[in-house]
């Protein structure tokens, strides 16, 4: 099985727990210690690839980009969140 696998969807650093693998069109779940890698993460991912776009939703990197830019909006918005996590 460890030989087909087509794709990670996530992978544990830790052995001894379970993962979930796109196998054959469905996810499964697999035990850390049975998986075995066919593609180092150096052909996967050239150099300079944004592995944000993988790991962290849409949503959040566009806040975290309009705020580098200075978005005034995006700023309202936090300075709201913090006020309502405030008064909670």
């Amino acid at each position: 099985m460890t030989s087909t696998i087509s794709k990670m969807i996530r992978l544990s650093l830790f052995s001894g727990i379970d993962v979930v693998v796109l196998f054959e069109d469905t996810f499964k779940e697999v035990h850390a210690n049975k998986l075995e890698l066919e593609i180092k993460a150096v052909d996967l991912y050239p150099e300079g690839y944004d592995l944000d776009s993988l790991f962290v939703s849409y949503k959040e990197r566009k806040l975290n980009h309009d705020l580098e830019r200075g978005s005034k909006k995006a700023l309202k918005n936090v300075a709201a969140d913090i006020r309502k996590k405030l008064g909670e």
